[in-house]
């Protein structure tokens, strides 16, 4: 498991020390699902896409919000989380691919958050070592300074904007959220459940209507 920029260790409400990149923080949480009748077609995907809406809704309201707490510094929540993942990576740098990845954006996003670090004097650009025709995107000193001066301070910031939810609760709703999968093809985007896709749906819409 790659090393996280999000993933700190935690307290819980009775003290121990709670390792939030690690294994469930109870033994019953997501074990099995809790014993309600289970849910068929399209009560089942109804369920699911008010999920959907709701993560949609919250994602939209945080970013808007984490612009207003990180005012100070002129960036985007997105282009926070890249100066993380620039520190956890270190000297050795990492390719535009490979930070898009970490940040389950697209890689054209990941350019652009490298360019508005630049522009700060926080990060910069350099061929890599083994091969020049690939950049990789490294902080600058100023960089690293501003994390490991005002890094915690910014972090606690955002945080706060998921209200007063417990650690415990904060840690299980991180849990949770993994469970979506972060990389979609092209076949899970146009809803196609088997081989014949749109062809297939449009036939049992039709078989319905005869």
């Amino acid at each position: 498991m790659r090393e996280s920029a999000y993933a700190p260790s935690i307290s819980s409400d009775r003290g121990g020390a709670i390792d939030a990149a690690g294994p469930a923080v109870h033994p019953g949480w997501l074990a099995a699902e809790p014993a309600i009748a289970p849910e068929a077609g399209e009560a089942a995907d109804g369920t699911r896409f008010a999920a959907f809406m709701q993560l949609l809704k919250t994602a939209g309201a945080l970013d808007r919000a984490a612009v207003d707490s990180l005012a100070d510094l002129d960036l985007t929540g997105g282009a926070f989380g890249a100066l993380l993942e620039l520190g956890v990576v270190g000297d050795a740098g990492v390719a535009p691919s490979e930070l898009a990845r970490r940040l389950a954006v697209a890689r054209r996003t990941a350019t652009l958050y490298v360019d508005i670090l630049a522009r700060q004097g926080w990060a910069e650009r350099r061929a890599h070592p083994a091969d020049r025709r690939m950049v990789l995107a490294t902080l600058t000193p100023a960089g690293r300074g501003l994390l490991e001066e005002l890094g915690e301070a910014y972090k606690k910031r955002l945080a706060r904007l998921l209200g007063d939810i417990s650690p415990i609760q904060a840690e299980r709703l991180r849990q949770l959220l993994a469970l979506i999968p972060t990389e979609f093809d092209r076949k899970t985007c146009s809803g196609e459940r088997s081989t014949g896709g749109r062809h297939d749906a449009l036939e049992g819409v039709a078989s319905a209507v005869d």
